[in-house]
């Protein structure tokens, strides 16, 4: 109590000076009109701003938290058909969709890649299909606990089966390290006619893709006389520049196809 006295006896005409500089303020505020209707609206405009930034932040966590039920929402849908096209065409296996997200990716290297949120504790394995909004991205490589990284189509060692979607004819989907737009389908007979828009989805036969996931559209065709095939340049569906949302799809049936095509191979 004595500092706090001390400190007030030292401190007497600093403190007096803002106290009349406070009863000025008031006087002038409550007696004038004009000085009045200045501050009410200055107020009004910083409490607005406040109340701006704040509920545009609310909202951007109200858009995060509704885009987060939207994906879950869409991968069941995903589920749903593929269980539906399973039991058509009498699979008793579909897809398990799960969904992630891209934390880092690279698009201009020889081989890229992507590192997703998930990891082995969440199930994710290898050789785990990886898909966008748009369509494929590419398969999964490598997988730590809690992460997981991804081959995708714009990689030099990437191969995916695929085929033009009007008439099932195929031929493996290659990049050629360029332009992370373009990728290339080969071996497509030359007596086929592929025009600019076609649509390019996975073929499916290696288990990781289902059939019909897409890829791209044609934009034009070269053909190779001496070999009888053609490569088709094909404008990718999935903008790797952009990628964050992705859903990771799960064959439970994989590992019989595996085994099928392993005896098939010796």
């Amino acid at each position: 109590m004595r500092n706090f006295l001390q400190f007030i006896w030292n401190n007497q005409f600093t403190l007096l000076f803002f106290l009349l500089q406070f009863i000025g303020f008031a006087l002038l505020t409550t007696n004038n009109g004009f000085h009045n209707s200045k501050i009410q609206t200055a107020s009004t405009s910083i409490s607005g701003n406040v109340a701006d930034i704040r509920d545009s932040y609310s909202q951007y966590l109200g858009l995060k938290e509704e885009n987060e039920k939207l994906l879950e929402e869409n991968k069941r849908l995903k589920e749903r058909i593929s269980s539906r096209e399973g039991k058509n065409r009498n699979q008793k296996l579909p897809f398990i969709y799960q969904t992630a997200h891209a934390i880092n990716s690279t698009y201009s290297l020889g081989n890229n890649f992507l590192i997703l949120d998930k990891g082995a504790s969440e199930g994710v394995t290898t050789q785990q299909a990886v898909v966008g909004p748009q369509g494929i991205i590419g398969v999964i490589h490598s997988v730590s606990d809690h992460y997981s990284t991804v081959m995708p189509v714009i990689h030099s060692q990437s191969t995916v089966s695929c085929k033009l979607k009007k008439n099932n004819y195929f031929g493996l989907l290659k990049w050629q390290g360029k332009d992370d737009r373009l990728a290339v389908l080969e071996d497509i007979p030359n007596h086929i006619g592929v025009f600019t828009g076609d649509s390019i989805v996975t073929r499916g036969g290696e288990g990781i893709f289902p059939s019909g996931i897409l890829v791209g559209k044609a934009l034009s065709s070269e053909k190779n006389e001496a070999s009888g095939f053609q490569a088709v340049t094909v404008e990718l569906a999935t903008d790797f520049r952009k990628v964050y949302n992705v859903y990771l799809l799960e064959n439970k049936g994989k590992p019989e196809v595996d085994s099928l095509i392993q005896i098939m191979a010796e």
